[in-house]
């Protein structure tokens, strides 16, 4: 890695596991590529998977020449596990169990998956504003963090009370 390398910014951009708020920040991400900064991604294996299952995420990276790197993470849920919008808290929670301690690595440079010598220090993260945990990584690490919140207030409400309107027999509606 050369001196100019260095001074790129390196930014670690991490979504809410849920295909809204992984597609906003795939296309931040894609911008910030544009604007000539790296992205280091950093999604669940789960849709990590998916994305190469299902969409051509290799094709629309490579056009970035080495600036835009996916990064997966473990969500702590066995790979049978359906991942439902019931279970959303649930994923949440494990998720942190995984994640917490995987961020601290990434951001001391001990894991990469790929390409480890080769990447410089991560200089910024934007993370989704419902991992509360990665402030206290990004203090520690001394590194910026921005929250992004991609999805609204009221659509994270229908997401938490659905599954009680089910329970209680209100949804789905009768007639």
């Amino acid at each position: 890695m050369d001196h100019q390398d260095e001074l790129v910014p390196h930014v670690l951009i991490f979504p809410l596991p849920i295909q809204s708020p992984v597609n906003s920040m795939l296309k931040l991400a894609e911008l910030l590529c544009l604007a000539g900064h790296r992205v280091t991604f950093l999604n669940t294996k789960h849709n990590h998977n998916r994305l190469l299952r299902c969409t051509n995420i290799q094709s629309r990276l490579d056009q970035y020449q080495g600036r835009f790197l996916l990064e997966k993470v473990d969500d702590g849920l066995p790979d049978e596990d359906p991942r439902t919008a019931e279970q959303f808290t649930e994923i949440l929670d494990s998720l942190q169990s995984v994640a917490e301690p995987f961020l601290r690595e990434v951001l001391c440079g001990e894991r990469f998956s790929c390409n480890s010598s080769k990447r410089p220090p991560i200089t910024c993260i934007i993370a989704d504003g419902s991992y509360y945990y990665v402030l206290d990584v990004a203090e520690e690490m001394g590194i910026p963090l921005i929250f992004f919140e991609t999805i609204s207030p009221c659509c994270l409400w229908v997401y938490m009370c659905v599954p009680k309107l089910i329970e209680a027999g209100e949804l789905p509606f009768k007639g």
